[in-house]
């Protein structure tokens, strides 16, 4: 996709002590070329679909291997692969760090799997810098084991976080036994083909900037 052309502000050029038509003339076509510049870049922006032309912060990273817990204490999830990253960094050991400030939408979703032949839970909720963040926890009963099959569910959210730039928002979890696990598969090839499973998947969109 083609970038939009930043416009610049123009060079303009000195006046003459006395009137001049050429200087008029050269001074009106800089800043005609300006404001067509200008007109440009916002008809392309308010059109239909102007939106491909912004540039907005996101990430989206994996966890590709299994997590496992001390039941009942709180641990912190970490990521070791990131897909896209805009605007925000994760280097494996911690969460994602946004350099702009303004309202995030995290979103996850987390492959949960149970060993035991009894229900057990599990909860996740969002930290910035260690801290909790309101409103944001989750409890999730994961399926037991039955017929010889472990028991799996998905656990989805998605929530609006504030963070100031350098801020680092963070997924935590614990569970009430340690036959729950966040659990990951490798790529398999049969009984048909399909990709690897990751434990754990998240994003974090920007969505505003702070209101003031």
């Amino acid at each position: 996709m083609t970038r939009l052309n930043l416009s610049r502000p123009p060079f303009l050029p000195v006046a003459p002590q006395e009137y001049e038509t050429r200087f008029h003339n050269q001074h009106s076509d800089v800043l005609r070329l300006y404001f067509n510049q200008l007109d440009n870049t916002l008809s392309s922006v308010l059109a239909p679909r102007g939106g491909k032309w912004l540039d907005f912060p996101y990430g989206a990273i994996q966890r590709t291997t299994d997590k496992s817990f001390t039941a009942n204490t709180a641990t912190q999830i970490t990521f070791d692969t990131n897909d896209f990253l805009n605007g925000m960094t994760n280097d494996g050991t911690d969460g994602i760090a946004v350099e702009q400030s303004g309202i995030y939408n995290y979103q996850f979703s987390v492959q949960l799997k149970n060993t035991d032949s009894q229900i057990h839970s599990a909860w996740i909720w969002l930290r910035v810098n260690n801290v909790d963040v309101d409103g944001t926890g989750s409890k999730f009963d994961v399926t037991e084991k039955h017929g010889g099959i472990d028991g799996y569910i998905i656990a989805a959210c998605n929530f609006y976080v504030e963070a100031q730039a350098g801020d680092t928002v963070e997924m935590w979890a614990a569970v009430s036994n340690t036959a729950v696990t966040f659990d990951a598969a490798p790529a398999q090839t049969s009984p048909f083909v399909m990709p690897s499973i990751p434990s754990v998947v998240a994003t974090l969109s920007f969505v505003s900037n702070v209101p003031t």
